[in-house]
């Protein structure tokens, strides 16, 4: 058996990506064998008053789902844990000053959500061209592009698994161009569509991808401050300067929001409002002027749909300031290095705040990065789940030869 860890082990390091996907049944089944005689290992990050829900039970003929809920299992973050400890060994805290058990009790996200999540790709592009993830021939991981449609396939792998590993919903929405208007305008009216079926739905670029597989949207929520009258929360635009002055304000002088990542949340299951459909539907027929004179400057001009929601929604909908959430740059924009990577040394007069992507990483400006990144954050889930198994099952698996005697 040990023989046959180590050739497993051999080939999940040595293959590519898209090998690791296909021996994940495989690992599933063997691990959740092992583990109904030898009990459930230990958690990342112990938290003994917490009753994790059951593992479910894998049926005759598990779904991919059922399969990667039971292989990552013992390694999710729990929603109310009071920190996350990334594997370089940073932690990070979760917790509210206004927080006063010590567990995170007055934690608003509590529980999973699950289906109430719907996590969407929303792209023009389609990934069925030669090698990309709809195009129903072998996907080669190592030749993927990173661009169009080879990035959308990325999205996809990421976005995808990052839901099945925690039991929320996923749509790959294919959308129609909007005449007039750059294709990023897509995004509020698909939202608008989208948010009566669901509590939340969450988007994001397809250059961007989650950095903790393990952990849950509500513990970031809980992190962010996302509260039950939150309508939208997105992060703060990474500021940039040039020649001195930002270049990432709006005209009040207001740091912009990145729409790269949007958390949309369906007011009405909460407060039985129609805030966040109200808001929608100001951001989607922005650019007719009927309401927001001057919006329509901003169809085509950078940075388009974006910059519309900082020039004239966020102040619309700013009575209650729950109801718009700024998520810190530093947790959803960049990624570790980013400010070194992207600023050229010898010019002094340009400037970009160092955001690093602790939990959500967005390659605005390096898109060569997505491919690894994503095969990272996989191989690091990989990795903890069998070095979870072979620690708890060590006496099979590990043969410690005796000390000889003088020869």
């Amino acid at each position: 058996m040990l023989r046959a860890y180590i050739v497993f082990i051999d080939m999940l390091f040595h293959r590519s990506y898209a090998a690791i996907v296909a021996v994940l049944i495989i690992f599933a089944l063997f691990s959740f064998y092992v583990a109904r005689d030898k009990g459930a290992t230990a958690r990342l990050l112990p938290t003994p008053h917490i009753t994790r829900p059951a593992v479910p039970p894998l049926s005759t003929s598990p779904s991919l789902q059922e399969t990667i809920l039971a292989l990552f299992h013992g390694i999710k973050q729990d929603p109310v844990a009071p920190d996350y400890v990334a594997p370089d060994g940073t932690r990070y805290s979760s917790r509210k000053s206004t927080w006063t058990e010590p567990l995170g009790g007055d934690a608003t996200w509590k529980e999973p959500l699950g289906k109430k999540v719907l996590i969407v790709d929303i792209d023009t592009r389609k990934p069925t061209g030669k090698n990309q993830i709809l195009n129903s021939k072998k996907l080669d991981w190592h030749n993927l592009e990173p661009k169009g449609g080879g990035l959308v396939t990325n999205a996809i792998t990421n976005h995808y698994l990052y839901a099945l590993i925690h039991g929320y919903d996923y749509k790959f929405y294919q959308a129609q161009e909007i005449k007039g208007h750059y294709s990023t305008w897509i995004r509020p009216h698909i939202f608008r569509e989208l948010i009566d079926d669901y509590q939340f739905v969450i988007a994001m670029d397809a250059d961007v991808t989650i950095s903790h597989l393990e952990v849950p949207l509500e513990w970031m929520f809980n992190r962010w401050e996302i509260s039950d009258k939150t309508s939208m929360a997105m992060p703060w635009d990474t500021e940039e300067f040039r020649d001195g002055h930002s270049i990432s304000q709006d005209s009040k002088g207001l740091r912009v929001l990145n729409a790269g990542f949007v958390v949309v949340q369906n007011s009405q299951v909460a407060q039985n409002k129609s805030t966040t459909q109200d808001l929608l539907e100001a951001w989607r027929d922005c650019t007719t002027e009927k309401k927001y004179k001057g919006c329509g400057e901003w169809k085509e001009k950078w940075s388009h749909e974006q910059r519309a929601f900082s020039e004239y929604i966020r102040y619309d909908f700013n009575e209650d300031p729950d109801t718009i959430v700024a998520i810190p740059c530093d947790d959803a924009m960049g990624w570790p290095g980013f400010r070194k990577d992207v600023l050229d040394p010898e010019n002094t007069k340009d400037d970009i705040s160092d955001c690093n992507g602790n939990f959500i990483r967005h390659y605005t400006l390096g898109k060569n990065n997505v491919k690894e990144a994503g095969a990272t954050g996989v191989m690091q889930m990989m990795s903890e789940v069998i070095q979870q198994n072979l620690l708890a099952n060590q006496d099979e698996l590990w043969y410690k030869e005796p000390k000889r005697k003088n020869n």
